[in-house]
């Protein structure tokens, strides 16, 4: 829903005064110096009278138009950016996902992802998300409070993106993306508390296994892994407070090549570097689906 500018259109209020119209006689001569002062002051209490009038007035005026412009701001985000969804719930993350997700591009031609919001009460198809607390220790996530997108790429069979090839650049510019989604979720979203962003399969993590990594001149095994961004809403309340632009410039997102260098990046990778975790998706004995998130992993 785009924000709507409003134009104040108030009417001049007349200015009236407190007193009688006093009407000088043309015929009548005034001798008397003491009653020729008296007219003075009466004069004098009359222009007071006009210009007090006269401020009161403008002040009206003034407070009128401020509480009009006030008035102009849209609910809930207050300036905070220039769009915003029009319900609440699944029903407006999904709108935020399909607001966002058509500016981030693989190439001019080719979207980088499609976002969908998964629906964690299906009573069909329930959804759990298990978070780790520490160790081997997971902890299942509300329901209620948590939005999961899941970013499907395009121009292939299995969610990975069907154009070009996985790079840093890429993963850079797929975590901005997730760090939209998840600043507009908390902004607009009531009750979002945590934001989960799957992303595309397709990226690859190198670790040490067995006797691999034992000897300098052994090379790491590299293993393909699907990674999952997680945000709660306290680490991301200070940038909730300032507008949307002002932490991620641009109207449109950088591409692929120049994102590393754009105005933006830093922050991103900052805000993104310690909630990066792999995630897998398993079936329950209930039916249910699992989502695991599993890490967090070392920046990339």
């Amino acid at each position: 829903m785009s924000r709507d500018s409003a134009h104040e259109h108030v009417a001049d209020s007349p200015v009236t005064g407190g007193g009688r119209e006093m009407i000088a006689s043309r015929e009548r001569v005034y001798s008397s110096r003491a009653h020729d002062l008296g007219r003075f002051r009466w004069a004098v209490v009359a222009l007071f009278v006009i210009a007090a009038c006269s401020l009161l007035a403008a002040v009206v005026l003034t407070t009128g138009a401020s509480h009009a412009r006030s008035s102009a701001q849209p609910a809930g985000g207050q300036g905070w950016s220039a769009w915003q969804p029009a319900t609440g719930g699944l029903a407006g993350a999904q709108e935020i996902a399909d607001y966002v997700a058509p500016n981030y591009r693989a190439t001019p031609a080719s979207q980088l992802a499609v976002v969908t919001v998964v629906n964690l009460n299906n009573p069909l198809a329930p959804v759990q998300v298990f978070v780790p607390t520490g160790g081997t220790s997971v902890l299942p996530l509300p329901a209620g409070s948590t939005i999961v997108y899941n970013l499907c790429g395009e121009g292939s069979t299995n969610c990975s993106i069907g154009v070009g090839k996985p790079s840093t650049n890429r993963l850079l510019l797929l975590r901005r993306e997730a760090l939209e989604l998840a600043l507009y979720t908390f902004k607009y979203i009531a009750g979002a508390q945590t934001v989960v962003a799957i992303l595309p399969p397709g990226y690859t993590v190198q670790h040490c296994a067995g006797t691999v990594c034992a000897k300098p001149q052994q090379k790491s095994v590299t293993q393909p892994t699907t990674l999952a961004l997680a945000f709660a809403r306290g680490e991301l309340s200070p940038w909730l407070e300032r507008p949307l632009r002002s932490t991620l410039p641009g109207s449109i997102p950088p591409t692929v090549t120049k994102m590393p260098k754009s105005p933006g990046a830093e922050i991103v990778s900052l805000l993104t570097a310690h909630g990066m975790f792999s995630e897998s998706t398993a079936s329950a004995q209930d039916g249910s689906t699992v989502i695991t998130l599993s890490g967090p992993l070392q920046p990339q």
